[in-house]
């Protein structure tokens, strides 16, 4: 019998589900919606920056910029000229500077800014001269030198300064200034077109932030439709995998079924081609030995001719045996023959000499013509007068003889092309069972890596 696999049907395993179209329809419907939505306010961006002018005319700007190049060199050269006059003009800026803070810092020492305030003090204190204020006032009389010298450094820096600006008029003549105006006006403008450039870049720049950031989101929704049809195809994949498993599974089973029953069938065939095989050769050849001598020796006995008629219907009813005729005769049906006889020795002319033979006693041997294919069969002479039978009857003695003496012999013959017969019958199954196996393994080699390329 073939052996089934061990293994029981396929489980669908927990993860595995059917996949529900429904859902998935609803799902990849809402991501395209976003999807669209997106889109429109992508276009509308693109629209807007499609709007925005061109590539600004430089040419104005880059005219102001060559003025202003050029009004810088020219006040460059200017106070290259007068390049004594503005170091005099540093060094009388320097000196000023200087006496100031000197000033400064006296007046931070003593109270009296001029010498008129000093006198005003002393005359107070000689008024009232009391002990200790000698001391003051000889401090203050000290002191009144030192204003004194404060009035000539603050004379000195009116001087200088008068100089200052008598040499600052000098230099701020009316090209100077007519350059320094048009530099000015040159400056505000540059900065005016700067300013709407930049203004204009700002705009620009939001417009492109705004497309990119669009952008990403989309790439998300993409992302996500892709994932999900993935994620859909997978379980689409695993779960009909499945259903092809367990399909293959049923019909595996069902062919291995039929397989079993037809494998019964041939065993039980073989089964019984072997039994027959081993039972005794020769037994219908040597029961027709038998049931033709029995038939014979009623002629030679006067033996009843229902006792005779019986021997030769059992003759003519031996099981199972082959009936070889000579060349050219017909059988009949029994009910057509039992009234047919061989006679011996003559041949039928008509009726009237069939009527004849029948009013003459003779010699001749009537048989019916089953009996005589029983002598066919075991190939003996078929007897055609009476006078032949105790040699008939021999020749059925040594027939039956000979085949008790080859039963055994053919009968282990027949027994072993039976078990021969069984054999390769059995080693042919065994062939079509391993061709069988490899042609699934070598399927379900090519499956393998199908289904792990999908996964």
């Amino acid at each position: 019998m073939t052996d089934s696999p061990a293994a029981g049907p396929p489980k669908l395993p927990s993860h595995i589900k059917k996949p529900n179209e429904e859902e998935h329809k609803k799902t990849l419907d809402e991501i395209n919606a976003k999807i669209d939505k997106l889109k429109k306010q992508m276009d509308a961006v693109k629209e807007k920056i499609n709007k925005l002018p061109g590539k600004s005319d430089n040419t104005r700007r880059d005219e102001l910029r060559a003025q202003l190049a050029d009004l810088r060199d020219k006040q460059a050269e200017i106070k290259k000229g007068k390049q004594a006059v503005y170091q005099q003009l540093d060094a009388l800026n320097d000196s000023i500077r200087k006496k100031v803070s000197n000033i400064k810092s006296f007046q931070a020492k003593v109270p009296y800014k001029t010498v008129a305030e000093v006198d005003v003090r002393i005359s107070e204190l000689e008024s009232k001269i009391e002990a200790g204020m000698l001391q003051e006032i000889s401090l203050l009389k000290r002191s009144r030198q030192t204003v004194e010298g404060l009035d000539e450094q603050q004379e000195a820096i009116d001087k200088e300064r008068a100089i200052y600006d008598e040499l600052r008029k000098n230099i701020d003549d009316s090209e100077s200034k007519k350059y320094s105006e048009q530099y000015e006006k040159a400056n505000a403008e540059l900065k005016d077109i700067q300013n709407d450039q930049n203004q204009a870049r700002e705009v620009r720049n939001k417009l492109y932030d705004e497309r990119t950031r669009i952008k990403g989101l989309l790439d998300e929704e993409y992302n996500k439709l892709r994932a999900t049809r993935d994620e859909h195809r997978k379980a689409n994949d695993e779960y009909y995998t499945f259903i092809r498993q367990l399909r293959e599974y049923k019909r595996e089973q069902e062919k291995l079924r039929k397989q079993q029953i037809e494998q019964e069938k041939r065993q039980e065939a073989a089964q019984k081609e072997l039994e027959l095989a081993s039972l005794p050769a020769f037994e219908h050849e040597i029961t027709l030995c038998e049931n033709l001598s029995n038939f014979l020796q009623g002629f030679l006995g006067g033996a009843n001719p229902a006792e005779t008629k019986a021997a030769a219907d059992q003759t003519a009813s031996a099981p199972g045996r082959e009936i070889n005729m000579p060349e050219g005769v017909a059988l009949k049906k029994k009910s057509e023959r039992e009234e047919d006889y061989f006679v011996g020795g003559g041949k039928k002319k008509g009726h009237k000499g069939s009527q004849a033979a029948k009013e003459k006693k003779s010699d001749t041997l009537k048989l019916p013509l089953s009996t005589m294919e029983g002598f066919f069969e075991v190939k003996v002479t078929v007897p055609t007068k009476i006078s032949d039978i105790p040699n008939t009857l021999e020749k059925l003695k040594e027939r039956k003889e000979q085949y008790l003496a080859e039963q055994p012999k053919v009968t282990e013959e027949n027994k072993k092309r039976a078990q021969e017969k069984i054999a390769a019958m059995l080693k042919k199954e065994e062939e079509e069972k391993k061709f069988a196996d490899a042609e699934a393994a070598e399927k379900k080699a090519e499956e393998t890596p199908a289904a792990a390329e999908s996964q």
